[in-house]
């Protein structure tokens, strides 16, 4: 029976990756709770509970909450571990890591703001995926190949993207169509529409995910995934 995940975090005090931290002069005022000053610093790494890992990032742009995001160099400042959703033209540029804001809880808005901190999933068990899920991720279970999208941080498992000039292919997903025990909101946030206030899927498990590389019939590679990170 599949159990609920609760992340905690192992190896430093104050992380708690249900969280974004904003500030004015990058995300403006608008966003409740503030929090002024973020607690760490981008590229800080966190180890949680059950194999779960994290890096605390910064959104370069609007990013919903259950999105994937691809984490490399943005725009809102210089440097690296700036955010952003994944997309076909993005998914194989990120230099750092593909991640998840599906344990973000909602504070004010249901998307983390441009310019706010954060920390980005890169391994654990059930996470959200719900805006994923119109993509297939609710109608496929175990380990497959997933697939990125036209829609910005959002993952598919259609076959048909298989072989889509453009869609970038990814290992190290497993998904899970629907959980088999209510999980309270405070542990997971919210996947399906509950009266009750709890969880079931879709909901995936990441392990490092990495771009990969697949053979057609006649044994070439296809175009669209041809690129390792």
């Amino acid at each position: 029976m599949a159990g609920p995940v609760f992340y905690q975090t192992l190896n430093m005090v104050g992380v708690d990756p249900t969280l974004y931290y904003t500030n004015l002069a990058t995300a403006g005022g608008s966003v409740t709770p503030e929090y002024p000053a973020p607690p760490f610093i981008v590229g800080t790494r966190a180890f949680g509970s059950d194999g779960s890992e994290f890096v605390f990032v910064q959104a370069s742009t609007s990013i919903s909450l259950t999105d994937f995001v691809v984490v490399g160099a943005g725009t809102v400042a210089a440097g690296t571990y700036m955010a952003n959703p994944i997309t076909n033209a993005n998914a194989t540029s990120a230099d750092i890591a593909l991640g998840s804001t599906g344990i973000i809880l909602k504070q004010s808005v249901s998307f983390v703001p441009a310019g706010a901190m954060f920390w980005a999933c890169t391994k654990g068990q059930f996470l959200p995926a719900t805006t994923s899920s119109q993509y297939g991720l609710s109608t496929n279970g175990g380990a497959i190949i997933l697939y990125t999208t036209t829609s910005p941080g959002q993952l598919s498992s259609a076959a048909s993207l298989a072989t889509s000039t453009g869609n970038v292919a990814f290992a190290g997903f497993a998904v899970i169509s629907s959980v088999s025990l209510s999980i309270p909101a405070s542990v997971v946030p919210p996947v399906g529409t509950l009266s009750n206030g709890f969880t079931v899927g879709p909901v995936v498990s990441m392990n490092n995910p990495r771009t990969f590389q697949q053979l057609g019939s006649s044994g070439t590679l296809f175009s669209n995934n041809s690129v390792f990170w």
